[in-house]
Order: C-alpha cells, then structure tokens, then sequence
C-alpha cells in the first residue's frame, strides 16, 4: 500500500511522535522511510552574515534531531534516510513531496486554533490541503 513515507520533523515533542508512527508505519508495510528537517531562512532576506549564522545554527539544532529519528529506526530494523532542506517550512516540504513521489506524509498537528490557522498558517494545515498524496495527522 504504502512503499515511500515522509516525516517532516523539527524541535517539539509532537513531530517526535509523528516520527514514532511513520517508524510504525514502514515496519508495518515494508516502505522506505525519510525523514526531513526544514531550516527556516530569514523572510526579510538578512544580511550574508546573518543567513549565514540561522543555516549553521539550525543545521546544528534539526541535524541532532534527525540523528535521533534514524537511530529509532535502526533500533527497529528500518532504515531512515534524512535530509536537511532549508526555507519556509511548508513550502520546502510540498515541494520535496511532490518531487519526490511519495506515498504517505506523516506529520505532526500542534493543535492551534482556527484564528492561528486563519491569521499564521500552520506548516500541517498546509501540508495536508497541497500535498499530493495521504496525509496522516499525528496529533498533540
């Protein structure tokens, strides 16, 4: 059913659980696994110096976290295949999806509300309205 699964994973507990049942999820129907982290660049554009410190600051934070994911993995038997992307976080994972035709996005939903929803956006909400494939919610 599901060959290719994606968990997009940052710094709260709910993406860790997120990834937990991805894990789950790839034991269950035999289906590669990958595992991203989106570095967020500065929207205003920032100086060089500036992008230059947030990349190597969240390299060092979400690289730590994928590690953590693929050590989980392993310690079951499935094999996690990482990457780091870098942007705005909703828009870096659509594409990576879409390019790279998966079958299943498992992600973590923080439960914000309707006005967080409307006025901010959420990186979840997104994902699951222009992803093109299922999208299982893993909730707080």
């Amino acid at each position: 059913m599901f060959r290719k699964i994606l968990v997009p994973i940052d710094e709260s507990p709910i993406a860790a659980k997120a990834a937990g049942a991805a894990i789950d999820l790839a034991r269950r129907y035999d289906a590669q696994l990958w595992a991203i982290s989106v570095v967020p660049l500065p929207e205003y554009g920032g100086t060089l110096g500036e992008v230059k410190e947030v990349k190597r600051e969240g390299e060092k934070r979400f690289a730590l976290r994928l590690q953590e994911v693929k050590a989980r993995g392993q310690a079951l038997g499935i094999e996690v295949k990482t990457e780091l992307l870098y942007g705005h976080p909703a828009e870096a994972i659509i594409k990576y999806i879409s390019k790279n035709g998966f079958d299943l996005v498992v992600v973590g939903y923080k439960g914000s509300s309707a006005i967080d929803r409307f006025l901010l956006g959420s990186v979840s909400s997104k994902v699951v309205h222009h992803a093109p494939c299922s999208v299982i919610l893993i909730k707080d």
